[in-house]
């Protein structure tokens, strides 16, 4: 059908600017492409957003261990773990702006941001406020509650100003990446039922309370890092189990659709990881179907082949797509700056594409990276949601300058690719989330690429 046809027909059925009424498999959209960082909650970058639920809706403070509130709060610690001097000892108990002191190319702490830990953030303040234990839960003094405005990204806010800004999007696991990644992929959880003592949690309560932490909990679920149990490897902390769950390659295949995860430095060989690769970020090298069949293995290529596809033809349906370790904005390996840049080289080489026409990009972070953020989020099990991240939904079909209020999370990214292609959910997860349609208008005509910093 043309695309006049398309959208007379969605008009005739009373189609919505939201897209709800059509059919996913009638949208023109015939690649969705998931561009994935790293460890920034969306107050931290977006918290200040013209019209974003964000800093100026936090109304608590910070309390220390034994819920008293911090007069001010403690010294922000740097790399070393020792008082970062070019921070002042007296910030103010609330949310700061990091420029004042640091630029967004600037290196700095990482925040803890381990699965217990980040559960028993989440607790009230002796205000009463929920996510009031933020300083006293983390490893880097008061630095966890520093923000970044527009100067640092000006990349993604000038998207955000074209395309559609969701600021209720959550992170599928509290906790880290490997948990984070695996489920953006599955809508569930590794399992390492044999996992060693030394890599298991202990006297784990409510709350994220733990007597002993771990990479693994009581039951056998993986919830902070380990590496794969197929090399390359960059710890000997390896999850040691070959994992046999559906992912959405599984559904992919299954229906002949194409997909491909880039990994900076898969093509790397025993040098991937000085090449970019951090493996606990590629969650199809955990997968025993991927990982020993040769045809599994053509899915996983480095990222270089993702702009190759762009220029030359050959881009798969679906594209998740990882970046560097240098450029993925993770504290202390890289910088918000860097991450902002590698976003506008990405997007821009999409915009200058043959698919820009008929291509949805999703933008978002694997996890809040320890960052502060406001909003307590929604449990719908033991294991999540967990902090609100940043996401950005950017297409010719997108609708303008749009901030979304509706609740996702990374299912959410699998929702979107089952209602585009017509496949089952994997798990009660991505059954229950909803795709961001709220971000598209497909009644209005394609829009042309934008310009960017």
């Amino acid at each position: 059908m043309s695309l006049v046809g398309l959208v007379l027909a969605a008009c005739a059925a009373g189609l919505s600017g939201g897209g709800e009424a059509l059919n996913g498999r009638r949208a023109p959209i015939d690649h969705i492409v998931v561009l994935f960082l790293e460890n920034r909650s969306f107050d931290h970058l977006f918290g200040t957003y013209p019209g974003a639920d964000g800093l100026a809706d936090y109304r608590g403070r910070q309390a220390d261990p034994r819920g008293v509130t911090y007069a001010t709060l403690p010294q922000p610690l740097g790399r070393d773990r020792k008082a970062d001097l070019r921070f002042p000892v007296d910030l103010p108990n609330a949310p700061f702006l990091l420029q004042r002191y640091v630029g967004p190319f600037a290196e700095t702490n990482n925040p803890v941001h381990r699965f217990f830990h980040m559960q028993r953030q989440y607790g009230a303040g002796a205000d009463g406020v929920p996510m009031g234990k933020w300083v006293a839960e983390g490893t880097s003094g008061g630095i966890t509650m520093g923000y970044y405005d527009r100067a640092a990204s000006p990349v993604q806010w000038r998207l955000a100003e074209e395309f559609v800004l969701l600021d209720r999007w959550f992170q599928g696991i509290h906790g880290g990446s490997f948990a984070n990644h695996f489920y953006l992929v599955s809508a569930g959880m590794a399992r390492y039922a044999d996992a060693p003592a030394a890599e298991r949690a202990a006297g784990v309560g409510p709350d994220g309370r733990a007597d002993k932490d771990g990479e693994v909990d009581p039951e056998g679920w993986v919830v902070n890092n380990l590496d794969p149990p197929y090399p390359p490897q960059r710890t000997e902390h390896i999850l040691r189990a070959p994992q046999a769950t559906p992912t959405i390659a599984d559904r992919l295949d299954a229906a002949g659709i194409t997909w491909v995860w880039y990994a900076t430095g898969w093509g790397g060989g025993a040098d991937a990881v000085k090449q970019g690769l951090m493996p606990h970020h590629n969650p199809f090298q955990y997968v025993r179907r991927i990982m020993e069949t040769p045809e599994g293995r053509t899915h996983i290529r480095d990222a270089s082949e993702f702009s190759r596809a762009l220029r030359d033809g050959g881009l798969p349906s679906v594209a998740f797509v990882k970046p560097h370790w240098k450029d993925n904005a993770h504290a202390v390996s890289s910088t918000v700056g860097a991450g902002d840049r590698w976003v506008g080289e990405m997007v821009r080489e999409v915009m200058s594409s043959r698919y820009w026409p008929r291509v949805a990009v999703v933008i978002t972070y694997d996890e809040g990276g320890g960052w502060f953020d406001h909003v307590r989020p929604p449990a719908v099990d033991r294991f999540g949601l967990g902090t609100r991240v940043p996401a950005l939904v950017v297409s010719p079909y997108a609708k303008r300058g749009v901030v979304g209020h509706r609740e996702y999370d990374h299912a959410s990214v699998l929702k979107l690719i089952e209602w585009r292609f017509g496949l089952a959910p994997l798990t009660d997860r991505d059954r229950r989330a909803a795709a961001p349609l709220e971000a598209f208008d497909f009644t209005q005509a394609p829009r042309a690429a934008v310009t960017l910093p």
